[in-house]
């Protein structure tokens, strides 16, 4: 949401931006335009601030429009618009308590229903909001991510001598980013790898970019036997860094089974690796001749992808230089220009 807000502010100064915050929920701050202003509200919980804090200090402030990722401050006075990432809280593919799962589809729910507008990054996650909590579609617009302009490709040696100045990892390695939802595969992927380790194939590192908690990362190690001492786990990386890793990276794997968008994906394209992804929703609707597209839940057919673009440097190169095409595309200024779209339509139409 901080790149759409920062594009917004920097596209229609016209307007003035307010971000509001949960005092005792946030560190530093980060940088925003001008024309935009962070506002920290006090309250005891997050849901009380949600629901009660919120929309009286947004009338004061006399904000004509507040939009929120998936809960809306149901008393506000003023239009709303909610940004539904995905629907996987009604999709019971993510562990959760069932009290929790009732109370974020209900929240959710009356935010979908009461918001003039829904922003969703695909049409795959328009058409799961729209079935699943029962929204009418025609208040359901696609605004796709973007991808941010620091990822962009590095000269391929130089960015391998950083990271092994930076963490000690040399010789060709497979990468993924933000593995630890179990829907990620994260445990196939790691079979596949030492699948591929053990046929010899070219490769010398899995590298698993994300923080993860400890178990996980005990399970995949377990599963991993042998291969283990050749998986790295980085934990957190900083923006900074990541594109340095993208660029590294002689594959960029990620068979999730499902996602709202993708975005991994799509930065990993962005810096000119070639990318092996799983063939769900979402993430073949941009990624689909960009590359190579596998069932996400078999190991095998991941472990011959990805050993496909380890020794076929032709099919490589042409799936570098489509994901770049495909890339360039996705702008968080694009993103700000639809949402902009949405809010001028939002602020016109009557509630459904």
């Amino acid at each position: 949401m901080l790149n759409i807000v920062r594009e917004l502010a920097r596209l229609f100064k016209n307007y003035e931006a307010l971000l509001y915050y949960h005092e005792h929920a946030c560190g530093d701050l980060p940088h925003i335009p001008n024309n935009a202003r962070w506002r920290a509200i006090k309250a005891p919980s997050g849901w009380w601030w949600t629901v009660f804090q919120l929309p009286p200090v947004a009338a004061r402030d006399g904000v004509e429009l507040f939009h929120a990722e998936y809960i809306v401050p149901f008393l506000c006075r003023c239009p709303t618009i909610v940004t539904m990432h995905d629907a996987i809280s009604a999709m019971f593919i993510e562990p959760s308590s069932i009290k929790a799962r009732i109370i974020t589809n209900a929240l959710s729910f009356i935010s979908l229903q009461r918001s003039r507008a829904v922003l969703v990054p695909s049409q795959s996650a328009r058409n799961d909001v729209a079935r699943l909590f029962k929204v009418n579609p025609s208040k359901i617009f696609v605004t796709p991510y973007g991808v941010s302009p620091s990822f962009k490709p590095m000269q391929k040696e130089l960015s391998k001598q950083l990271l092994a100045n930076l963490l000690g990892i040399t010789g060709r390695f497979i990468l993924t980013v933000n593995f630890f939802r179990p829907r990620k595969n994260a445990h196939i992927l790691v079979r596949a790898f030492r699948k591929l380790l053990k046929e010899k194939a070219p490769v010398d590192w899995l590298v698993m970019v994300g923080a993860s908690p400890e178990h996980m990362k005990q399970t995949l190690l377990s599963i991993a036997g042998e291969a283990a001492e050749r998986i790295v786990f980085t934990g957190y990386v900083s923006d900074e860094l990541l594109p340095i890793i993208y660029s590294a990276a002689d594959v960029f794997a990620f068979p999730s089974r499902y996602e709202g968008f993708g975005l991994p994906v799509i930065e990993a394209m962005a810096c000119g690796t070639p990318v092996v992804a799983g063939d769900a929703p979402a993430i073949n609707e941009f990624a689909s001749g960009g590359a190579i597209l596998v069932d996400p839940n078999d190991s095998d057919a991941l472990a011959y992808a990805i050993l496909t673009l380890l020794t076929d440097k032709g099919l490589a190169e042409n799936l570098i230089n489509t994901g770049l095409r495909i890339a360039s595309e996705y702008t968080w200024e694009r993103t700000a220009r639809m949402t902009m779209q949405v809010y001028q339509l939002a602020l016109k139409r009557t509630c459904e």
